[in-house]
């Protein structure tokens, strides 16, 4: 069984769409809006020092290409929360030091790889114009056995659902002060979910490739 915790704003949605008595919406099979092409790598662990830490520590990193075959140019704003089978969520690029990118940067080879900050933006048409970003996540329970990645931001469609009771979140305003507001509704994004497996022992999961068991576009 698949366990998802309590959670930021941003990254809130399940356990309210369980409890709700309303149907749950589902991303149609055929696109209803824009949708972006993505095209990703397995998310692989990385064990680093940089010349500030006392110590090495591991990150999770996703390399990913975003590519707009629209018809039109369009506005890529995207997001990156890994929850594990424990109750665990991550957000990506949390708490994340600029040197752990630029160690990945080093590593691919890559001159054009961006991080989330930077790839946030317009997004021309065309493959000519596609962009090359990474996720990247901090260490993760050693105890989960399995994660699943939602990327946000690749499609238009939307869908607004009422919540079975207000909630009361904690968001970020425009002058980047947090501040408390009450919803009595949500708008749902389609999102594409990629759950992994972790094969193998704990001790040697840095070691062990992640197993793809179910890639499905979800409303959350």
């Amino acid at each position: 069984m698949r366990y998802f915790a309590a959670i930021p704003a941003s990254c809130l949605v399940f356990a309210l769409l369980t409890a709700s008595a309303e149907p749950v919406p589902k991303p149609g099979v055929v696109a209803r809006s824009w949708e972006l092409e993505f095209e990703y790598e397995t998310p692989q662990p990385m064990t680093i020092q940089l010349p500030e830490w006392k110590e090495k520590r591991t990150f999770w990193y996703m390399l990913y290409t975003v590519t707009n075959r629209s018809s039109a140019d369009r506005i890529f704003v995207p997001e990156f929360c890994l929850y594990t089978d424990t109750g665990e969520v991550l957000r990506g690029g949390e708490r994340i030091p600029v040197g752990v990118f630029n160690t990945i940067k080093k590593r691919h080879n890559n001159p054009l790889l961006t991080d989330m900050a930077f790839i946030t933006g317009k997004i021309l048409q065309g493959t000519d114009n596609a962009k090359d970003g990474v996720a990247i996540w901090r260490d993760f329970d050693h105890k989960a056995r399995g994660f699943d990645v939602f990327v946000a931001g690749l499609s238009g469609e939307r869908a607004k659902i009422k919540l079975p009771k207000p909630i009361t979140v904690t968001v970020t305003d425009e002058n980047g002060k947090e501040k408390k507001v009450t919803k009595t509704e949500m708008i749902l994004s389609k999102t594409l979910d990629l759950w992994y497996f972790l094969p193998g022992e704990a001790s040697a999961r840095n070691r062990n490739t992640p197993k793809l068991r179910e890639k499905k576009w979800v409303m959350r």
